[in-house]
């Protein structure tokens, strides 16, 4: 699979921006602050587009989905080899 680099330019701020607040607390908290503000962006870019009530399921399963893909791919290194910062 191959994605395009502006896409991985925008992972790359994210990751960016939660390796630094990492560096602040804890790696844990970071890794749980990400996961719970990609599913409330993503709930907020559900309901901004009038998303129905019956189609909630669908969302929640499309969003879940994609996220098995995303943590899948980049455990099989697929983007690359995911590596442990030095020190």
């Amino acid at each position: 699979m191959s994605y395009p680099p502006e896409f991985l330019k925008l992972v790359d701020e994210f990751i960016h921006l939660a390796n630094k607040q990492a560096e602040q607390g804890s790696e844990g908290a970071t890794s749980a602050a990400i996961l719970f503000a990609a599913g409330r962006y993503n709930a907020f870019n559900f309901v901004s587009q009038n998303g129905k009530d019956e189609d909630r399921e669908k969302a929640v399963d499309f969003y879940v989905s994609e996220y098995r893909k995303a943590i899948t791919s980049n455990m099989d290194g697929v983007v690359g080899p995911v590596v442990k910062p030095q020190g």
